[in-house]
């Protein structure tokens, strides 16, 4: 089953998002306008090969410094959880040091072509790039709003989202059937005591209050906000479909981030720091 979101593309279990949708695209694009021109800038078949071939390798080590850029940028929470360096999930990525590092590889692989040719390419990859992120901006607008619902809390009685409005506030979709969900409860359980200034609210997706009670019993949880969500309306409200997902506001209850998928301790920092700037 296909489903579109403002977020993502969702194939089934799997969820492409938008902006790594867009760069392959506006990589494909390009590829296939490069198949169709370089013999017109006097490129041989040999030279077309080699510079295929440094694209395929520039987004990996692109992919691979974006990486290890977001690792040094919050070195201090990785080195307190080692195993999460590896957990690519998090889609823990500096993307503008990703772009300049492939870029660079690619220009440096292909320094004796004729620069006409490369430069065509770059600016069409860089004038879809920066379009499709603008549409996709425009798009998001719409959800950029604090959710103004209302559920209600663990002892059943009704509870409107926007009285979180004021201060920073991290909202998390959430089941407990959803074992991503599961994995990364206690990342947000101690995220919440390590920041008493930022409002944490667990909104469970479609469960009754003795199911959600009873996991976090079980779990040994200590959510302070939690709230049930039978009909789904923040994530109709949000465009957010899939779970977990975790949406981060600043204290004018602006969306200033979302995370689709389990979260590491390092992207949660990172983003919270964000809506703490803000």
């Amino acid at each position: 089953m296909i489903m579109i979101t403002a977020q993502a593309i969702h194939l089934g279990p799997f969820m492409l998002p938008w902006t790594l949708t867009i760069l392959m695209v506006a990589i494909l694009v390009s590829v296939i306008v490069g198949k169709l021109t370089y013999r017109y800038f006097g490129l041989d078949a040999s030279q077309w090969s080699t510079f295929k071939d440094s694209i395929w390798s520039g987004i990996l080590l692109g992919l691979l410094c974006a990486r290890i850029g977001f690792v040094l940028l919050n070195l201090e929470v990785y080195l307190d959880h080692p195993i999460e360096i590896i957990k690519i999930q998090d889609k823990g990525l500096n993307l503008y040091l990703g772009l300049i590092a492939a870029f660079l590889w690619i220009i440096w692989k292909n320094r004796f072509l004729n620069k006409s040719f490369i430069i065509l390419l770059l600016i069409i990859f860089s004038l879809l790039s920066v379009s499709a992120h603008y549409t996709h901006q425009q798009i998001q607008l719409r959800y950029q709003q604090f959710p103004d619902v209302q559920l209600l809390n663990l002892q059943q009685h009704p509870i409107k989202l926007t009285k979180y409005l004021g201060k920073p506030t991290v909202l998390n979709l959430w089941a407990s059937w959803c074992p991503p969900c599961r994995r990364e409860m206690p990342v947000l359980d101690k995220a919440q005591k390590n920041n008493p200034n930022i409002q944490f609210v667990f909104i469970n997706q479609n469960e009754d209050a003795k199911t959600v009670q009873h996991y976090l019993q079980q779990h040994g949880l200590h959510l302070d906000q939690v709230l049930l969500d039978a009909d789904s309306l923040t994530a109709q409200k949000m465009g957010m479909f899939g779970l977990p997902s975790t949406l981060f506001f600043n204290a004018q209850g602006q969306l200033v981030d979302t995370h689709m998928g389990e979260i590491t301790h390092a992207a949660l920092h990172q983003k919270i720091q964000n809506i703490v700037s803000e």
